[in-house]
């Protein structure tokens, strides 16, 4: 009887906490994100801090249906590598546990999370930079909970002076079980072109998911004067259209980067706030 009533919960929370499910993994992590769509977040190729001071970061911010997206990272070198490590967590609270007769208050409150740690790295072999990163994955639901590991690749390749070709696989893993199957990691696969001059880029680009049915096309660019960089994005699948964007300043040894997205999907307007430090 307490099995049964357990995955009737499970199944009643089951849309409410799907951002927090394994599709968290397809929120950006940061503002950074929002401004650049060729970013180590959907390709560890990008990462480059080959000859840079280490650099922490923090990311807060507010995601679709007010779930709530913290995030810590690290940049540095290692040896004649570019590294990083990026910690987060995407959650929902006050969610009401109900049983299936209507009631004027609910039995009690709940949360449903996800969290991840993931390590990358990146190395640049001529005219092709290659990308590597392993993250490990846990999410939680009512008192169900799932673990598993996934792994990242990524490549760009110069083509010429202006041009650059960008590739990556994403979520390639698998989760253990939850309640009584394992939950699917939304594998992505990402491709792009980009055409970049002094200071500023366009791109346009296309993700195939496998949690949707249909392919995602993005356009967009970035650009930056003295201290100041700004970028936007255009989605647009079936279904739904969206602009993401934000923009940055460069205050000494400090970095303050705030990104929106607005949408047609009525469910929120996301925003994420980013402060980083350069260490000595």
């Amino acid at each position: 009887m307490l099995s049964h009533f357990k995955s009737i919960v499970i199944a009643v929370f089951a849309f409410q906490v799907l951002f927090a499910g394994t599709q968290f993994l397809s929120i950006p992590t940061s503002a950074y994100d929002l401004i650049y769509f060729n970013s180590p977040w959907r390709n560890p190729a990008v990462l480059n801090h080959i000859n840079k001071v280490p650099e922490l970061g923090l990311a807060y911010g507010n995601w679709l249906a007010g779930i709530q997206n913290m995030g810590f990272k690290w940049r540095g070198q290692i040896g004649q590598n570019s590294g990083g490590l990026d910690l987060r967590y995407v959650g929902l609270s006050d969610l009401e546990l109900r049983s299936n007769k209507p009631t004027s208050k609910p039995l009690g409150y709940y949360s449903a999370y996800g969290i991840s740690a993931r390590g990358i790295t990146s190395r640049e072999i001529g005219a092709i930079k290659f990308g590597l990163a392993l993250q490990l994955i846990e999410l939680e639901i009512y008192q169900e909970s799932s673990r598993g590991v996934a792994f990242d690749f990524g490549a760009t390749w110069s083509i010429n002076e202006y041009f650059k070709f960008n590739i990556s696989a994403l979520n390639f893993g698998r989760m253990n079980k939850l309640e009584s199957s394992a939950p699917e990691l939304p594998k992505r696969l990402v491709n792009s072109v980009s055409f970049d001059q002094k200071s500023s880029s366009l791109f346009i680009g296309i993700e195939s998911n496998s949690l949707l049915n249909d392919m995602i096309y993005y356009v967009g660019g970035n650009s930056k004067y003295k201290n100041l960089f700004f970028g936007g994005t255009a989605t647009s699948t079936k279904g739904m259209k969206s602009i993401s964007g934000g923009v940055g300043f460069l205050l000494g040894i400090y970095t303050i980067t705030y990104g929106f997205q607005w949408g047609d999907h009525h469910l929120g307007r996301p925003q994420m706030l980013d402060i980083s430090i350069r260490l000595p």
